[in-house]
């Protein structure tokens, strides 16, 4: 049994953080946790379904409320830190952020930051956000899975081996390749993600103009992906929302399993 600062400390522990980041929070605190609902998105059907279940705590991915759903976007930021390890000069990211972050900023202002939380209370159910760190959780899994691939690799070699992840396996979508082709060299590739949201057209331009070859998002507008594809770039791989999720949550879980917390899952694509 663990509490809800023992189980944000193990995800913590796990995405190499040292402290919560914006996205993330303790809605509601609880202790002596033993069976626990798991979802991507959690609402007020969610909470219920959590107390219909006999659980006596909730964990979602995406922000429930509270500070994680109103200034979680200030974990777009990360993209800096990804970008520059790759290669792209700090300006160059800094400007690649600016168009989108003031677009999240001025999105997540009027949102309906305390329903959800407020109803965990009047239902006595504790409530975790966890984001970010299970989508580093799952970005440090798919960078470990290509490490040794060469960059005279071909994309097609490269999107296997991030397919080989039973998330993406059974997953209804595939991983898809929207640029470029299976055949082509995959070259200098980066998987970004655990930014809070892809980077769209200015973050995946400012990598393929600093010599990233393959980039890899979890997902993209197709506004986005039509601007990148008329100037001809890279290769562009889109791995899939939900199974990319699923990935970092199901290592988070199978580690709050080992203490004696059960997890329920939304999903068929939990693996314990």
């Amino acid at each position: 049994m663990l509490d809800t600062q023992q189980i944000m400390k193990t995800a913590l522990k796990l995405a190499r953080f040292n402290s919560i980041p914006a996205d993330s929070e303790i809605h509601v605190k609880g202790r002596k946790l033993r069976r626990v609902l798991v979802a991507i998105d959690v609402g007020v059907s969610e909470l219920l379904l959590a107390r219909n279940l006999n659980c006596d705590g909730v964990i979602a991915h995406h922000p429930a409320g509270g500070k994680a759903q109103l200034e979680g976007y200030k974990v777009f930021l990360r993209h800096i830190d990804q970008m520059k390890a790759a290669g792209v000069p700090s300006e160059v990211a800094r400007q690649a952020l600016k168009n989108k972050y003031r677009v999240l900023d001025i999105q997540h202002h009027p949102e309906n930051y305390d329903q959800v939380p407020n109803a965990a209370k009047k239902l006595g159910l504790p409530l975790v956000t966890i984001h970010s760190p299970c989508d580093e959780i799952g970005r440090r899994m798919i960078v470990q899975a290509i490490k040794g691939l060469d960059e005279d690799a071909t994309v097609g070699q490269l999107v296997s081996r991030i397919g080989a992840f039973p998330e993406f396996r059974d997953a209804e979508t595939r991983i898809e390749v929207r640029l470029g082709s299976q055949n082509r060299k995959a070259g200098k590739a980066v998987i970004s993600h655990a930014c809070y949201t892809n980077g769209g057209y200015d973050v995946a331009k400012a990598y393929f103009q600093n010599g990233v070859g393959t980039l890899s998002y979890i997902h993209i507008s197709e506004a986005d992906l039509t601007k990148l594809a008329a100037e001809k770039f890279s290769n562009l791989i889109v791995l899939g929302h939900i199974a990319s999720d699923w990935l970092g949550i199901n290592r988070l879980l199978r580690e709050l399993e080992k203490n004696d917390v059960e997890t329920v899952a939304t999903t068929d694509l939990h693996k314990s």
